[in-house]
């Protein structure tokens, strides 16, 4: 078990962590969230003793390892992958170094000597100590784990300094894993991952039975594996038993309490500051205004709710494309043998939201790129279809964040020449204010460096955004806007996220590369995982057996036969198409509807509690008023109710059309 007691820690004269109090029990998954900046990785290094507080105390048991994963990596080495992380078995290392010695000691020792037994007994107990700690498969681990996170074989003979920052990650990340530490404090774990390897990582983490500390935005992933979240707001820990979703349901309710409460207390104090301006020199109500004077002194106030900051934007209006916005006819390419994608036919349509998925190394990045311009298949065409004007967020941009140049100076570059005036707005908009904006771009964060690119591309009026992983580093409450502002936007969009969540609210049809080769699903991720499952239960020997509508048909031309196929493979697509629009309209209208019932009952009940009020019950007008727009509420709540569940049966109805 260990603990915080009373932590205190302030950055730059402001404080970031005002009195924080955490236990945590052996083996329990604990998430950390809260808005950029509220001092989450502080804790972090806080636990983990890379800093120091200003006050309190941090416990646990004396013999405790602890193993931290920062945000960024910081890994000089001239290594191999594989010698890199053999590293992390540093005591069985030095214990098979040691047998060793004890080897050429024994061959050069008398054996009926008293000092052969000696080195003997402790040639058996490094030995002993290898074997428990599995050192006789630490290189077959080593390799487990690094195939677990994306790295192939061959990756394990090449230079560490040859990997991208990203890739670094994936190195420490797995060191640590093959440390197996009784304490894991891991900040953002899943930040360079794909879908894959973070389900993976979710995996081990789930069955490795260690106290795991981890500061996410990752939503399914706290769903997952956190047993209690801690939300740090204001200096302050609250923690919250249950996964994220829990928390969300009760931090609602509570800053809703909070908020009701302070606004009644705020009522109260300015009701007594009115009185006390109002008769404070009227002998005859004196005693009265010493009175509230002691009132108000002896009223404990409630702090003001916390309001996290959050990005703030929309998309500019998508310039109207044509039909057919790109268009990939048998591309391939390859990296000199390495082959990546190969007879890839792709059309993507306007107004599409596409999520791109596949395994680390599928060519996710590759094709975005080539979709991008800025690489040339080696193998077929690519179309770009008339009127696209398109942006590409690369999730490695490093060549142009690594500028002297400033924020402002970057964006008024960015700008078009009549629009550079809104650049301090814009900037502002996405949470760089006052000397925030001279900021030289090679000094960003990773947050900050996501949160600019996203601000740049609101510049350019495209209508095709080709986006890799744009949620990165970015709190839970901007990963909403950034879904919010996708999800109104009226251009095309492809997008590659690790994000579930965010690839279910934001996608219209998922694209898989498998074994280098394209295939379309309709619907978000949540129906792709639904559609594999289903294939994945249907794979029996007998299903395999059957025949497939695909299949050849005996007695009918080869050559017909393909073409009925393509034929009825196109109509299926429209079909598709065609009921995920209706479906994606009738969800909309669900959800306007869901809001409509939420503010009837809202204004009832607010109604109910103003006609209890005494001043009220006097007063007949009012009470007539208040009684005829409550009537006319549940007029309108009936039918909302009725429209609701139209709507609900008419969804069923699609999904059975699935």
């Amino acid at each position: 078990m260990l603990g915080l007691k009373d932590i205190h820690l302030s950055l730059g004269g402001r404080a970031i962590l005002r009195g924080v109090d955490l236990t945590v029990s052996d083996g329990e998954c604990v998430a950390v969230v809260g808005p950029n900046g509220c001092g989450k990785s502080t804790l972090l290094r806080i636990l983990g003793g890379m800093e120091k507080p200003d006050r309190g105390e941090v416990t646990m048991p004396k013999a405790t390892t602890l193993g931290h994963l920062p945000q960024e990596a910081d890994l000089d080495s001239d290594r191999t992958l594989e010698e890199e992380l053999l590293t992390a078995f540093a005591e069985i290392r030095s214990a098979m170094e040691e047998m060793t010695r004890l080897e050429e000691r024994m061959a050069h020792t008398d054996p009926e000597t008293p000092g052969y037994d000696r080195i003997l007994d402790r040639y058996a107990e490094r030995s002993h100590l290898v074997e428990h700690l599995g050192g006789y498969s630490m290189e077959a681990e080593a390799r487990r784990v690094a195939a677990g996170l994306g790295f192939s074989l061959d990756d394990m003979s090449r230079s560490c300094r040859e990997f991208s920052g990203g890739w670094q990650m994936r190195i420490l990340l797995a060191k640590l894993l093959l440390r197996m530490p009784d304490v894991l404090l891991l900040d953002e774990p899943t930040n360079h991952l794909d879908l894959e390897t973070t389900l993976w990582l979710e995996d081990w983490i789930a069955a490795c039975k260690r106290t795991v500390i981890l500061v996410s935005h990752e939503r399914a992933t706290m769903d997952r594996l956190a047993n209690r979240i801690v939300c740090l707001e204001w200096g302050r820990a609250d923690v919250y038993p249950g996964d994220y979703s829990h928390f969300v349901r009760e931090s609602r309710a509570k800053r809703e309490a909070h908020l009701e409460s302070y606004e009644r207390q705020q009522k109260e104090i300015a009701a007594m500051e009115a009185f006390i301006r109002r008769f404070r020199y009227n002998a005859s109500r004196a005693s009265l205004v010493q009175s509230r004077v002691k009132q108000l002194a002896k009223i404990e106030r409630i702090e003001p709710p916390f309001r996290p900051h959050a990005i703030h934007f929309r998309f500019p209006k998508a310039p109207e494309s044509w039909r057919e916005v790109a268009t990939l006819e048998q591309v391939g390419h390859s990296y000199g043998t390495l082959r990546v994608l190969r007879d890839i036919d792709l059309t993507i349509y306007r107004g599409e939201k596409i999520g791109l998925v596949g395994v680390n190394g599928a060519g996710k990045s590759t094709l975005l790129r080539i979709l991008a311009g800025r690489e040339n298949p080696t193998e077929g065409q690519y179309l770009l279809g008339q009127r696209v004007s398109l942006a590409h967020f690369a999730q490695y941009d490093t060549a142009t964040l690594d500028s002297d140049r400033t924020l402002l100076e970057a964006i008024e570059a960015a700008a078009p020449p009549n629009e550079a005036g809104r650049a301090r707005d814009l900037l502002g908009a996405f949470l760089f204010s006052g000397d925030d904006v001279e900021k030289p771009l090679r000094v960003l964060s990773g947050g900050e460096r996501t949160r600019f690119r996203l601000a740049r591309m609101l510049f350019s009026p495209a209508n095709f955004l080709l986006l890799d992983e744009p949620t990165n580093h970015l709190d839970v409450t901007s990963r909403a806007t950034v879904e919010e502002a996708l999800r109104s936007y009226t251009g095309t969009v492809v997008v590659v996220s690790h994000d579930r969540v965010f690839m279910e609210r934001v996608t219209s049809r998922i694209v898989e590369i498998e074994n280098h080769a394209v295939r379309a699903y309709p619907g978000n991720y949540a129906d792709y995982l639904h559609y594999k499952e289903q294939l994945v239960g249907s794979s029996s020997p007998e299903t395999d057996a059957a025949p497939t509508p695909s299949a050849p048909i005996e007695g009918r031309n080869e050559s017909s036969t393909k073409t009925d196929s393509k034929e009825a493979r196109a109509l299926e697509r429209e079909r598709r198409r065609r009921l995920v629009r209706e479906m994606r309209s009738v969800e909309k209208k669900i959800e306007a509807g869901e809001r409509e019932i939420e503010e009837c009952e809202k204004r009832i009940a607010e109604i109910d509690r103003e006609m209890v009020r005494p001043d009220a019950a006097s007063d007949y007008a009012r009470l007539t008023r208040l009684a005829e727009e409550r009537r006319a509420l549940e007029r309108q709540h009936s039918q909302a109710l009725r429209n609701w569940e139209t709507l609900h049966n008419r969804m069923d109805e699609l999904q059975n059309e699935e």
